[in-house]
């Protein structure tokens, strides 16, 4: 179990010498941004920021074509997370953060073994949007979705992926014709995780008989509940 990092232990759990080999994951001659110039000021934030960047590059490559998904969303995230803190406290619990929400896509090379990462959701994986875009035309006007429950299996029932809440609604993720390999391998296998819970973001579609589900045309973020 990962402990919650703040930001004096954290500091304390960079070594002089990682330190100091450190480098942000930008240049810092085009710094920018006021956090983009507290992160080079800082040895600890330097590191934690060359940290994100394996991370995120990583990620990127374990989703596949939904890496894609992952650089709209790291952009947001530093934009209206990075960016909007104010001091170097902000920052490192920010970036600790977002480690921890991409932990589970990294490969034993690329996972921090030297500080404790905070519990909190885990993005384990990201359905693409579908490629068929007559099947599933553009939606840029759909309306945020976000729910949790039990990821459940029902390829073999003809729906596809659902996320069943604990009130007995459910929310198609993923149509059965929709399915790709990478998505049906990656999700079957966190469908059997039970009692894991599981928190779907993405966007709201609805069928003729006035059901809510994930809209296929655009990207549905999958985190693992702590």
């Amino acid at each position: 179990m990962r402990s919650i990092a703040c930001a004096i232990v954290a500091g304390a759990l960079l070594s002089p010498a990682t330190v100091a080999s450190s480098a942000p994951s930008f240049p810092c001659d085009q710094a920018q941004s006021r956090a983009e110039k507290a992160i080079c000021a800082s040895g600890e934030l330097s590191a934690l920021d060359e940290d994100l960047g394996r991370y995120y590059h990583a990620a990127r490559q374990a989703l596949g074509r939904a890496g894609d998904c992952l650089a709209a969303d790291q952009r947001q995230w530093l934009r209206t997370v990075r960016d909007a803190c104010a001091d170097g406290a902000c920052l490192e619990k920010a970036y600790l953060a977002r480690l921890s929400e991409l932990d589970a896509l990294q490969p034993g090379a690329t996972a921090i073994k030297r500080l404790p990462l905070p519990a909190g959701p885990s993005l384990v994986w990201i359905v693409p949007a579908a490629q068929d875009q007559v099947a599933a035309p553009p939606r840029a006007n759909a309306r945020p979705l976000v729910a949790r429950g039990a990821l459940v299996d029902d390829l073999a029932g003809g729906d596809g992926f659902l996320l069943r809440t604990a009130e007995g609604m459910s929310y198609l993720l993923l149509l059965a014709m929709f399915v790709e390999a990478d998505s049906a391998t990656r999700l079957a296998v966190l469908a059997k995780e039970a009692p894991a819970t599981f928190l779907a973001r993405g966007h709201a579609a609805t069928n003729s008989r006035g059901e809510t589900y994930f809209e296929p045309s655009r990207c549905v973020l999958i985190y693992r509940l702590p």
